[in-house]
């Protein structure tokens, strides 16, 4: 790691990443590479539970840390040697938490139910095949998905005028409401863009000379914290050939691409082949 720049991408997954029907990367192979051969930070940034990631970061030969669940928590390997205050270590990792536990949310959730009567239900009320059919994911990913700690994925059949209402309910009861690719997500205090900006500050402190540049790439609004707090902001096509109009930013770049295909394309324009 240079001690005079750190460049430190984080990235959404679902939909950014990889692709939304397949969970492919394969066209932002060429970018990946270019990343890994620049010695450029990798940090998964996703609504993905710690075990859904772990299986990615396997797959990307990814040993950077990475932060779960709409920004729930983050996860610091012991060895990558950054000092910091955390919560807790798990399996290697040092652990920041920053949102509200998977049990209070589910607390909250059956309550807001019941006092709206809207038809709202959780991941985890859910069989997994029906997952697998919602999501495309494999019955092993999708058993992994339901096991979330600080986020509580949901779907509401019903109106936007019962969406709404669902949204003001959660804001009413002190907590957030977000939406990714599939579900919408009742949350803590937590964002990905605060957990953002909690890396950086470990990152500054633990390199107080260097100059660092953040780069994200998202596609969906919960990706929009995360954008807001990185310094070169790259937003993606969704699967149907659209930017999500919600996502308004000073700064932000349309990648011209579908999820992995536009990721190449702003990585590569950014930093090269």
């Amino acid at each position: 790691m240079s001690d005079n720049e750190i460049r430190i991408v984080f990235t959404d997954l679902d939909g950014t990443l990889l692709d939304h029907s397949t969970y492919s990367y394969r066209e932002a192979e060429k970018a990946l590479r270019s990343l890994r051969e620049k010695g450029i930070h990798l940090i998964l940034c996703s609504s993905k539970s710690r075990d859904e990631i772990k299986i990615y970061r396997d797959k990307l030969s990814n040993n950077e840390p990475f932060i779960l669940e709409n920004g729930g928590a983050i996860y610091i390997p012991e060895k990558y040697d950054l000092k910091c205050e955390f919560d807790r270590t798990d399996n290697g990792f040092l652990v920041i938490e920053i949102g509200s536990e998977y049990k209070i949310l589910k607390s909250v959730f059956e309550k807001i139910k019941i006092k709206t009567g809207i038809n709202a239900k959780s991941i985890v009320e859910f069989t997994v095949d029906e997952i697998v059919g919602l999501t495309g994911l494999s019955r092993e990913e999708a058993l992994l998905a339901q096991k979330k700690e600080y986020s509580l994925p949901f779907i509401i059949n019903g109106s936007e005028e019962d969406v709404k209402k669902i949204q003001d309910e959660i804001s009413l009861s002190g907590f957030n409401y977000t939406e990714g690719a599939r579900f919408a997500y009742l949350m803590g205090g937590n964002d990905k863009g605060k957990a953002v900006n909690i890396l950086v500050g470990i990152f500054r402190k633990n390199y107080p000379d260097a100059k660092i540049l953040t780069v994200g790439l998202g596609d969906s609004l919960n990706d929009l914290p995360m954008l807001e707090a990185v310094d070169k902001k790259f937003l993606v096509k969704k699967e149907l050939g659209n930017y999500e109009e919600r996502i308004k930013v000073d700064d932000l770049t349309y990648a011209d691409g579908i999820g992995p295909a536009g990721w190449n394309k702003a990585i590569i324009g950014l930093f090269g082949k």
